[in-house]
């Protein structure tokens, strides 16, 4: 079933508004942020992360995801495999993903 052109409009308008958002200046900017979560938190983040990452284009609930480029992904991969050594959970981690 095909978009009408009335939602096809709100559709690239959404489209734009998070292009814009993502390339704003500053968005690039590194930020130091300081967490402390419990290892239950780390492996339902890493989770939501990882979802997230592998989640098609019409998969997520959140549009801005299908605007993250490569580097993006790539870092925020990086970001989740360093909470998870950091927790100790990387091996029970790969091995809850097995089941």
């Amino acid at each position: 079933m095909g978009m009408n052109s009335e939602s096809m409009k709100g559709h690239n308008e959404k489209e734009r508004v998070f292009e814009t958002v993502l390339c704003s200046p500053g968005m690039n900017e590194k930020c130091k942020i300081n967490l402390q979560l419990s290892r239950q938190n780390i492996l339902l983040l890493c989770g939501f992360i990882e979802q997230g990452l592998h989640a098609e284009k019409g998969e997520t609930k959140l549009p801005i995801i299908a605007f993250m480029s490569e580097d993006c992904r790539t870092e925020i991969s990086s970001l989740m495999n360093e909470i998870l050594e950091r927790g100790g959970l990387t091996q029970f981690y790969q091995k809850l993903k097995s089941l």
